[in-house]
């Protein structure tokens, strides 16, 4: 029986007598990953571009061919009944709103609701204080010493926002391998650590971060120069938007 895929990569790699714990010691992917795809168990890999740069990773580090493997994931996963690009773990519950959801139509429309339910409350709010505003002045007319109407008091300014959200700065403290998402646009996954050059991005609404949960101590977030208190180890991608940036930075 012909060896599959998986088995194809095992085989080289033990002629070439090389372990799984080498191969992730030089690509910083998890030994339950490598082992998955020994085993062409794609479920377990977290999908999408992490699937083939850990694939290309693997082939690099055995010396096999690179495109060869790619082809060969590619087939396997098609013959699983599975899409290259939608294999992926469970998905987890992100604590930031992420791209990579589908929101349900119930959703969209409570929360058109509600936005229209607070828009109303606001206009009745500015019409029901003018309304008393001119009775009192009615009621007041007429008076010798008639006192005037206080001014509204002015709404107090706001705090300043701190710094910009742009020249967003990505950097490890060991070599780890990550990929972003710049305002829906994908990007090719790399490493980056002490020795190679920091990611640098420039958002206009959001950006989200991919990495391995694993190396979330290791990563270093600066907006525009303000550091990111800590990138979250709980689960594989990490999102911050010019809205709720200013809730993660010092």
């Amino acid at each position: 029986m012909a060896a599959s895929f998986g088995e194809e990569l095992r085989l080289a790699r033990e002629a070439r007598g090389i372990s799984l714990r080498q191969i992730s010691d030089q690509t910083r992917i998890s030994i339950r990953y490598l082992e998955a795809i020994e085993a062409n168990d794609y479920k377990r890999l977290p999908g999408g571009i992490f699937n083939r740069s850990f694939i290309k990773a693997y082939a690099k580090q055995i010396g096999f061919d690179e495109k060869a493997a790619l082809e060969g994931y590619m087939r396997t996963a098609r013959e699983q009944g599975e899409s290259p690009d939608e294999v992926a773990t469970s998905p987890y519950k992100s604590h930031v709103y992420t791209d990579g959801g589908t929101r349900s139509p119930l959703v969209t429309v409570l929360l058109s609701l509600l936005i229209l339910a607070v828009l109303s409350l606001g206009v009745w709010a500015v019409k029901h204080w003018y309304e008393r505003r001119e009775a009192a002045g009615e009621q007041q007319t007429g008076g010798a010493q008639q006192q005037p109407t206080p001014a509204p008091t002015a709404a107090p300014t706001p705090a300043p926002a701190p710094g910009e959200f742009r020249n967003v700065n990505i950097t490890a403290k060991s070599n780890v391998y990550v990929s972003w998402v710049v305002d829906g646009k994908k990007s090719a996954g790399r490493f980056i650590g002490p020795d190679k050059p920091a990611v640098t991005l420039d958002p206009e609404e959001r950006f989200a971060l991919r990495y391995d949960r694993k190396d979330a101590s290791l990563i270093e977030i600066t907006i525009d120069g303000r550091r990111v208190r800590a990138v979250p180890d709980d689960r594989t991608q990490f999102e911050i938007t010019k809205d709720n940036y200013a809730e993660f930075v010092r």
